[in-house]
């Protein structure tokens, strides 16, 4: 196979491959046996047809097509090995001959990736963020902790009020015809959580529990049910139970029944230490996005519609796994997004564009500093996966391996190798500077 490679502007190569007569009669032999098996002759039953009167019959072109489909997957892989180049879109392919016993000539025109001008990416200087820890965040998280062993318990009061938790049973009309979705006959609802229609809760209060009344809604305009926006309703409700919420004393008790520790003391002292960690990680991510982000506003590159077309492509993907997650049924989601399609690809647009950026930024760093993932620590990161979701490492690395992710895996884990060595270089920078500023502070007070 002769390949000949040729650079366009634009990051384009043209490849031009020229395949041995042996290695176009191959790729005829297999279209033979494709195509031989829809062919019916007389005298011949259906799928027999020798290849030499199939050939007299139709002409040898009649391969041409399924002998050219075979061919080209290889004859690609040939060309990309040759040119060094992943492409970012699909070739254009132009057959410039093909013909039996000849050699046949294909011609290939790549996209590579767009060209990446880095500017200052080491040593950025970014100003540093502090999320502090207080007793009242941690009485907060004491608080919270309360909320969720929270028990129900009968009301001692006849009607409804602001608080309790209602269980009842209603049915919405709309011009006197029930409508779907709005009938339910064991419905908890918290008095104040604004959760239902508007107007609805506060018509509430005030009734007694087995009593039954008619409370008067008005959907609004930008309800999710396009069908019910901006609609006057009438539900008729039936109040079965009323209860309050009883939240337990902030003790020792209470701190033994929740967790490991005797005393509530030594439970704030954890949540204490707990709330540190996290504040911790969260100073840590935000450094590292205020840092991406200026390496990123420092460099300049050309974003190929193609590659932007194709992230906006991955989060529409992703706004419908997350419409799925909060119970909306999957055909739903996809009507949903059809239909509002090229409003939100319009603002999903500079997102995706960050994104896209913000990618080919970083793997121009990782060529440049010759950034690597070993097999050894590609191995910790699925072990730290394991200990996460706390299931069997052995386990996650085969079905990374089923869906073709591992070195998805491996790139991922060097995206953060590169991030961890641009916000060291950051870090470096601010302790001279510090101690630039407190020197020049003490001679000016000389």
């Amino acid at each position: 196979m002769k390949v000949d490679t040729k650079a366009l502007e634009n990051n384009k190569k043209e490849i031009q491959v020229e395949c041995p007569v042996e290695q176009v009669a191959q790729a005829l032999e297999q279209a033979y046996k494709k195509v031989v098996r829809g062919v019916s002759v007389p005298g011949f039953r259906k799928g027999k047809v020798p290849r030499q009167i199939l050939e007299m019959r139709y002409g040898v072109e009649v391969l041409y097509d399924d002998a050219i489909e075979i061919l080209l997957p290889e004859v690609y892989e040939a060309a990309l090995a040759e040119a060094a180049v992943e492409p970012i879109d699909r070739p254009e392919v132009e057959v410039v001959n093909f013909a039996a016993e000849q050699p046949a000539v294909f011609k290939f025109t790549v996209q590579g990736p767009p060209d990446v001008e880095l500017g200052q990416y080491q040593g950025v200087e970014v100003e540093a963020v502090s999320f502090p820890v207080g007793d009242t965040d941690v009485e907060q998280a004491l608080q919270e902790m309360q909320e969720q062993h929270a028990r129900l318990v009968e009301s001692p009061a006849d009607c409804v009020a602001d608080g309790d938790f209602v269980n009842l049973a209603y049915e919405g009309f709309i011009d006197g015809e029930a409508f779907a979705g709005g009938k339910a006959d064991d419905y908890t609802l918290e008095i104040g959580s604004n959760t239902f229609v508007p107007g609805f809760e506060s018509q509430l209060i005030g009734l007694a529990k087995g009593e039954s009344s008619e409370i008067n809604v008005v959907f609004p305009e930008d309800y999710r049910n396009e069908q019910l926006a901006g609609k006057p309703a009438i539900f008729k409700v039936e109040i079965k139970d009323i209860k309050q919420k009883e939240v337990p004393a902030l003790d020792d008790e209470f701190a033994s029944e929740v967790s490991e520790f005797a005393t509530l003391e030594e439970l704030r002292e954890d949540v204490k230490n707990k709330l540190q960690e996290s504040a911790s990680q969260r100073e840590r991510s935000t450094l590292e996005g205020k840092v991406v982000e200026a390496v990123v506003a420092n460099a300049k590159v050309e974003l190929p519609e193609v590659l932007v077309s194709g992230e906006i492509d991955e989060m529409l993907e992703e706004l419908a796994y997350n419409l799925s997650r909060q119970g909306f049924p999957e055909e739903f989601a996809r009507e949903y997004i059809s239909g509002k399609q090229d409003s939100i690809r319009q603002d999903y647009r500079d997102a995706a564009e960050s994104r896209v950026k913000t990618r080919l930024v970083l793997d121009k760093i990782k060529e440049l500093e010759a950034v690597a993932v070993s097999d050894e620590e590609l191995e910790a990161k699925i072990q730290e996966m394991a200990s996460f979701y706390q299931q069997d490492a052995d386990e996650i690395r085969k079905k990374l391996e089923e869906q073709g992710s591992l070195e998805v895996l491996r790139s991922n884990v060097a995206n953060e190798k590169t991030i961890k060595l641009l916000v060291e270089s950051a870090l470096q920078v601010a302790p001279a500077e510090a101690a630039e500023n407190d020197q020049a502070e003490a001679t000016e007070a000389e």
